[in-house]
């Protein structure tokens, strides 16, 4: 199942297994074990999940990928309620868990489309652009 999703995550891309693996630092012949039915190690499972921008789960086939569009998302408040629900899972947590809870939590904060001064900077743009 990983090799199925990861060559068609590379042909989405544009892209062949071998130069993708390249780029995040892989060599052809690991890329090859996993053509013949071998999985990635955690860390490269990180490496992938970023780079393709897909779940660890979605990669090993364990879920399937769902697509969210912007429009689709709602702002969250910051509330009470938000934070308890945040705790309550973490307290639930192992070490191992709370460790991908931290890595995915810095990953989404990288990224552009969900930083909050990303979307007030667009917000002002395009309240800019209407008063010409």
């Amino acid at each position: 199942m990983f090799w199925e999703r990861f060559y068609g995550l590379c042909l989405k891309r544009g892209k062949k297994p071998n130069p993708v693996g390249k780029e995040i630092g892989l060599s052809s012949g690991i890329i090859s074990k996993w053509k013949a039915g071998g999985i990635p190690n955690g860390e490269t499972l990180m490496k992938l999940s970023r780079y393709f921008d897909v779940s660890i789960d979605y990669l090993l086939g364990l879920s399937p990928q769902i697509e969210i569009q912007e429009t689709d998302v709602e702002p969250v408040v910051w509330d009470g309620a938000l934070k308890d629900r945040i705790k309550l899972n973490s307290n639930n947590m192992n070490a191992v868990g709370l460790s991908y809870l931290a890595e995915y939590s810095d990953y989404l904060a990288s990224k552009d489309k969900y930083r909050k001064n990303e979307l007030a900077s667009v917000m002002n743009v395009n309240n800019e652009e209407q008063k010409l």
